[in-house]
């Protein structure tokens, strides 16, 4: 007899991440929401990650072994083998907090009718041993995904969101880039489906650990090549084929302002690498309204190029000043300690 599905299945990927993957995989068996499958997808690591779990005996706990093939792949195959209606992901240098699931299986309720969900999430550094997060209420909400991302990219991340399984299928899942390919997902899911947010947070992101969101800042400076607005990222490139050839006008706007989100910060990103030839040639790309901030950005880049040197050097040693503030206040903390 065939045991009933569990209402939500939860899929991690593993890659290397000896270290972490117990953290993450005990936060997952620790939810106070029970009803639960995990699948860790180990995607050929190297460094034995999978015998870390080999004395876990929770009935709730699969581990699926495939040779290398990137981790879109190895979300894909956890979905594939998911039996629950709804999919939560959890990267496995990241973790949850103990009441994650059960905010998520909130939002499902009040939304059934969503195709991607996410409560809200928080950066820690490597190595944090107190996990200490603002408390926020829930305030679960529909959102216009485009405008939330647009203000703040990570609002979903991929460890704290989840997905209706039919959905995903629907929208053939995450594509094979070297980076981006979560947001090219959410923004597939979003051109079609409604999406909710909360702004509990219940889910821990770590800097430091070579995730995902460090692997798409390490290659935020496209390499060289004509610039095109198709080019910028995966995502934009999906939102400027669905522009063209899907029935979208009524999430124009919502689409251009994510984009033109996108390209400002590819621009920054050029600046600060120097390359001012190419800030200006995306600068230029921006679509329908654009932002004030992006104007006087692109009012500064039609200056001469000494002028733009003399901006870039006032906001670096700005940023460098700020970040030297920010350290000295927790460098006496520890000393007082």
């Amino acid at each position: 007899m065939t045991a009933a599905a569990p209402e939500i299945s939860v899929v991690i990927p593993l890659y290397n991440k000896r270290a972490y993957i117990r953290r993450a995989v005990d936060s997952v068996l620790a939810q106070c929401f029970r009803d639960i499958e995990l699948i860790v997808v180990d995607d050929g690591s190297t460094d034995g990650g999978h015998e870390q779990l080999a004395d876990m005996a929770d009935m709730r706990l699969r581990l699926i072994r495939q040779a290398n093939a990137g981790v879109s792949a190895a979300r894909n195959r956890g979905v594939e083998e998911a039996r629950a209606a709804w999919v939560a992901f959890l990267d496995a240098d990241d973790m949850w907090l103990s009441g994650h699931l059960d905010e998520l299986a909130e939002i499902i309720k009040r939304h059934p009718e969503c195709g991607l969900i996410s409560s809200g999430n928080w950066e820690l550094p490597h190595g944090a041993t107190r996990i200490c997060v603002p408390q926020r209420a829930p305030n679960i909400r529909l959102c216009d995904y485009f405008i939330e991302a647009s203000r703040r990219v990570g609002v979903i991340n991929s460890s704290s969101a989840a997905v209706n399984r039919s959905a995903m299928r629907r929208c053939g899942g995450f594509s094979r880039f070297r980076a981006g390919e979560d947001l090219e997902f959410w923004a597939k899911l979003a051109l079609d489906y409604p999406v909710a947010l909360s702004d509990r947070i219940t889910s821990i992101y770590f800097r430091g650990t070579g995730g995902v969101m460090e692997q798409m800042e390490r290659t935020r400076k496209p390499p060289d090549r004509p610039v095109g607005i198709e080019h910028i990222s995966p995502s934009v490139s999906l939102l400027i084929r669905a522009l063209k050839e899907g029935d979208y006008k009524a999430r124009k706007e919502s689409i251009e302002t994510y984009v033109n989100s996108r390209l400002l910060a590819v621009v920054k990103g050029a600046l600060l690498e120097r390359d001012v030839a190419r800030a200006r040639a995306v600068a230029g790309l921006a679509m329908g309204r654009i932002a004030v901030g992006f104007q006087m950005l692109q009012a500064l880049l039609h200056l001469p190029d000494a002028m733009v040197s003399l901006a870039i050097d006032i906001y670096a040693a700005g940023r460098s000043l700020l970040a030297s503030s920010r350290r000295r206040p927790r460098a006496a903390q520890s000393q007082q300690r």
